[in-house]
């Protein structure tokens, strides 16, 4: 089975890992790691590292990380940057991370994965509008 880890700033990863756990229950090959206020990135780069070496029986890890150029996507990177079997994407929010995991779930392979993830996190980016509202904002000039 594919691991999966996701980081991020503060407690994003903890956070995303609670609503996905509340709507899918506790995952199998998935870690999260926070990267806290006060933490360094030597710390961030241990926790990613251990995170890692406890998937190390996956065929394939997938870091979700917050933010491009971030510490957690740049420490990721570096990861994978020595392990071929390591990809990372960026930009993650919990659309995403949810058809990503029940995607995993089934058995999909590391480049259906990304793709699922990519493709998702796309989709979950819009404005509500209101069906027929037609009328003119007074505000706008």
């Amino acid at each position: 089975m594919i691991g999966i880890i996701i980081c991020g700033h503060g407690h994003f990863a903890s956070g995303l890992t609670s609503a996905l756990q509340l709507i899918m229950g506790e995952q199998e090959n998935y870690i999260a790691v926070d990267f806290p206020k006060g933490d360094t990135n030597t710390e961030l780069e241990k926790n990613i590292s251990q995170a890692v070496e406890q998937l190390g029986d996956s065929e394939s890890i997938l870091v979700m990380s917050d933010l491009l150029s971030g510490s957690p996507f740049n420490t990721a990177i570096m990861l994978a940057m020595k392990k071929p079997n390591i990809h990372v994407i960026y930009g993650t929010n919990l659309g995403m991370l949810i058809e990503t995991v029940m995607k995993r779930n089934n058995q999909a392979s590391i480049e259906d994965l990304i793709e699922t993830a990519v493709s998702t996190g796309k989709q979950q980016i819009g404005i509500f509008e209101l069906p027929g509202d037609t009328e003119e904002d007074p505000f706008d000039e």
